[in-house]
């Protein structure tokens, strides 16, 4: 059998187009060889690189020289997304007003101006930066997923942007397509969380009547020092609340998970813990457990919640 003959060194292990391959020598046939795969048209891979989610990307934006954009780069940073949204079989590229939009199977193209500081080149691809990912969303996302793709920019631990340049970017945007759903999720987002499930039940107990509570406040014994930092809590009725994941039934979590919570118990707080089934209605118009949960305990504690006197509620403030 006759094997291909090798491929030059500036097109081994990435995607190279039909035309470089030309400027380097290759026949046709050569581009055609069963070592090489094609993700799309005029686009080769070398058939042993390794295939996934960027190497596609990869390919495209090298024949198209779009930018990944929108969900696709949602993906790229590890944006919490609804899994019925979370379809990478789906690219998304955007090109310059200018230009055609992408037209490929499997491809939606986009046309819009981007601002250079709203691109990362990256060593393989260049995409929209988080926070044009994120205003570029506002069109897709369902409000609460908006925002908890805001929270997850701003989280404590290795955030992607700060509140600053946030407003900076919306400030530039007003009147744009998304402004004002951006804007709704803007006045929900709150800064240093820990996980997007935080922000789910925050928003659950708020959208329920109940106060907005802390996030991740460290708690104190009395004689200062440090027991935990609770998912959410409320300092006033001394109420913890910590939502456990799947992570939590490894048993040396859980072990690790007794002796926090009585720690905090001992030291006077109310501790409810939480999983992913208190978040979800038994049943469609049922109050979900963790509100029911979360409202006894503040009720305990000595909260009463006051009448309302107008159906028409206030939205929170943004977030410090």
């Amino acid at each position: 059998m006759h094997l291909p003959s090798e491929l030059p060194p500036q097109l081994r292990n990435h995607p190279f187009t039909v035309a470089e391959a030309r400027a380097a020598g290759l026949s046709r046939r050569r581009t055609r060889a069963r070592d090489l795969v094609n993700p799309c048209h005029g686009v080769r891979v070398p058939a042993t690189t390794q295939s996934g989610l960027m190497e596609r990307l990869r390919a495209l934006t090298a024949v198209t020289g779009t930018v990944v954009s929108y969900l696709s780069a949602a993906a790229l940073w590890g944006f919490p997304l609804p899994a019925s949204l979370a379809d990478l079989a789906v690219v998304h590229l955007t090109s310059d007003p200018g230009r055609r939009a992408v037209r490929y199977k499997d491809v939606v193209g986009h046309q819009q101006s981007l601002e250079p500081g709203e691109i990362v080149a990256g060593v393989w691809v260049s995409c929209t930066s988080p926070l044009r990912t994120w205003f570029d969303l506002a069109g897709t996302l369902s409000l609460d997923d908006l925002v908890m793709a805001g929270d997850f920019l701003l989280r404590r631990r290795n955030p992607l942007t700060t509140v600053d340049a946030l407003d900076t970017l919306l400030a530039g945007k007003r009147g744009k397509p998304g402004y004002r759903r951006a804007m709704r999720a803007r006045a929900l987002m709150r800064a240093h969380t820990d996980s997007p499930k935080e922000t789910e039940l925050r928003l659950l107990l708020t959208r329920h009547g109940l106060p907005e509570p802390g996030i991740n406040v460290p708690i104190f014994d009395e004689t200062g020092c440090w027991i935990q930092d609770p998912d959410l809590s409320y300092e006033r009725e001394k109420v913890a609340i910590q939502y456990d994941g799947a992570h939590h039934a490894d048993p040396a979590q859980r072990r690790s998970d007794i002796f926090r919570d009585e720690n905090a118990r001992d030291g006077g707080w109310r501790v409810v813990v939480l999983t992913q089934t208190d978040l979800d209605p038994l049943a469609p118009g049922m109050t979900p457990t963790a509100v029911t949960r979360v409202r006894a305990a503040l009720q305990e504690r000595g909260w009463t919640s006051e009448p309302a006197r107008s159906p028409k509620r206030t939205a929170p403030a943004p977030p410090s």
